[in-house]
């Protein structure tokens, strides 16, 4: 398990509601998200690969909400085997609604976009599919989620691509979002903890410098790499596609 992985999941569930409004913002605009709860974890179950909760609709449904946590983009066909897994080790009842979505730490299509696949089939024909969502946080540009109003979007920005800034720069940037914000002291230690692990002040972890479109000595920005570097303006984060 990544050393990330620990201290992400315990952001995820201290900051649940921002999770959802930032991942899932059409089904939390249905949902109560005041009235979250987490189930009790079992050893090795599949709460230790993510968050799994509780929440109430406004249409007085229980909703099963599963985010989970992979350190490496999948293929299609290995992220929905594992998802269908993760669903039988929750003995999710049939008809039970389930909203599930994955966080990769590397890899992946930049940005949150609605994502399908296969978990039953008999003699190659198509019984069972889950839609899900993927958000590839190392391969999103760090600007527009340093700029929403979620805490949970600042920690997540740590781990995502700044195109703007050079890695201390948006480190710093990170952590004056946060000791700038109204809240708890507890809830600001663990965003700057997560920063703190996220962008060490010494550098930047490799994996993170290696997606950074700003060059040379000079660190100016790039126009030509950040416009190469996602798909999409930045504008545009949060999208959906299926």
């Amino acid at each position: 398990m990544s050393e990330r992985q620990p201290l992400l999941r315990d952001l995820i569930r201290s900051f649940f509601p921002d999770y959802l409004r930032l991942v899932e913002p059409d089904s939390a605009a249905q949902m109560w998200l005041e009235r979250i709860t987490f189930p009790a974890p079992r050893d090795g179950g599949p709460e230790d690969s993510g968050v799994v909760a509780e929440v109430t609709s406004r249409r007085g449904e229980t909703i099963t909400v599963v985010a989970r946590i992979e350190p490496e983009a999948l293929a299609p066909p290995e992220i929905a085997k594992r998802l269908g897994q993760h669903l039988m080790e929750l003995e999710v009842c049939y008809g039970q609604p389930v909203l599930i979505s994955v966080l990769y730490l590397n890899g992946g299509r930049s940005g949150i976009h609605l994502e399908s696949g296969v978990i039953g089939e008999a003699c190659g024909i198509e019984l069972v599919r889950i839609y899900y969502t993927i958000f590839s946080l190392a391969e999103t540009r760090a600007e527009h989620f340093l700029d929403r109003p979620e805490p949970l979007a600042w920690a997540f920005a740590a781990l995502m691509r700044p195109t703007k800034r050079s890695p201390e720069e948006h480190r710093r940037a990170c952590l004056e979002r946060i000791d700038s914000a109204p809240l708890d002291e507890g809830r600001r230690l663990l965003l700057r903890q997560a920063v703190e692990a996220f962008l060490p002040q010494s550098g930047v972890d490799s994996r993170v410098e290696s997606r950074i479109s700003i060059p040379g000595p000079s660190r100016s920005p790039n126009p030509r790499g950040a416009a190469s570097a996602a798909s999409f303006p930045c504008d545009e984060l949060p999208l959906r596609e299926v």
